[in-house]
């Protein structure tokens, strides 16, 4: 969540990197958001003591995009120091925010409730609807990752009833908020809601361009088609998902596209397409030797999980 707080000292050349860092968030292109938030930091050291509260936000930022990009443990880097020493309710939620989107990406889901609650106090507190429906987004996709798939679809729909009473466009939040809705009945077998409910997600993401989603949503697709026996259209999503993926380094997509398309191969008697992808899979994990051999003999929808 990208960190814009009203009552940080301003600065045009800070504001401007932030901005552009945001759009490039907002757009999946993290490399360059990554790239524009290290300026921005940069510009916040130069003010020394002034600039207190903007090296706290270029931090904030910082570490968010590492997350997308699947630096986990990077992403904590200095935000429990943040939190305790920030007196600003927005920096405080960010900090804690952060703290539990990266807690939960390494499996320690009690960590991250305890810091997914401290985010909520502070946006109760603030009364602020985006900072409400970030947080019980938050909670939904620890519960989603604990399985407890009915807890985490309250969460998904506490969340959309704030970004649906938010001013300004919701449009990015809320295509997340319905791909994550989507995957929830898959995973509880509800095939045709899952679908229907992606598919909504995708049109807004393509609307948006926010190609992080559209590729998210593709690979559900395929994985939806494939879990309901409807290898023809698992296809197309997924090899779509699978260059979306490869031309923007979304690194777990493009291995859980892999899997995917490996199965629909085993499935469909197409050898040359199986071994392709499994194969690939095999050079990813040098440290299983044994991978495709495994995948080969096994059905791939019985144990992958394509949000981490």
């Amino acid at each position: 969540m990208h960190l814009d707080d009203p009552t940080l000292p301003r600065c045009d050349n800070f504001d401007r990197l932030s901005s552009r860092g945001r759009e490039a968030t907002l757009r999946g292109e993290f490399v360059e958001a990554l790239a524009l938030y290290t300026e921005a930091r940069k510009v916040a050291a130069d003010h020394g003591g002034r600039g207190r509260g903007m090296l706290d936000a270029a931090d904030l930022n910082l570490a968010m995009v590492h997350l997308q990009m699947g630096h986990n443990r990077r992403g904590e880097e200095g935000l429990r120091e943040i939190l305790l020493r920030t007196g600003t309710p927005r920096v405080a939620f960010s900090a804690a925010y952060n703290l539990a989107s990266s807690l939960r990406k390494q499996g320690r889901y009690d960590r991250a409730l305890s810091y997914a609650d401290r985010a909520l106090d502070h946006a109760r507190q603030m009364a602020a609807p985006d900072l409400l429906g970030a947080g019980h987004s938050l909670y939904g996709n620890i519960r989603l990752n604990q399985n407890h798939l009915e807890r985490a679809l309250e969460e998904y729909s506490a969340s959309m009833e704030y970004r649906l009473a938010q001013e300004g466009d919701t449009r990015y939040s809320r295509a997340i908020l319905l791909e994550n809705i989507g995957y929830c009945h898959l995973l509880k077998e509800d095939l045709d809601t899952g679908i229907g409910k992606i598919s909504q997600a995708l049109d807004l993401a393509r609307e948006v361009g926010d190609l992080r989603c559209i590729a998210e949503c593709l690979q559900d697709l395929c994985y939806g088609h494939l879990l309901a026996g409807r290898h023809e259209e698992a296809l197309s999503p997924g090899c779509e998902a699978l260059s979306k993926a490869g031309e923007t380094g979304y690194n777990d997509i493009e291995e859980n596209c892999h899997y995917l398309l490996g199965e629909l191969g085993s499935r469909t008697d197409n050898l040359e397409r199986r071994d392709e992808h499994f194969t690939r899979l095999q050079e990813m994990h040098p440290e299983l030797p044994f991978l495709k051999d495994f995948l080969c003999a096994v059905d791939v929808t019985n144990f992958i999980t394509l949000k981490r």
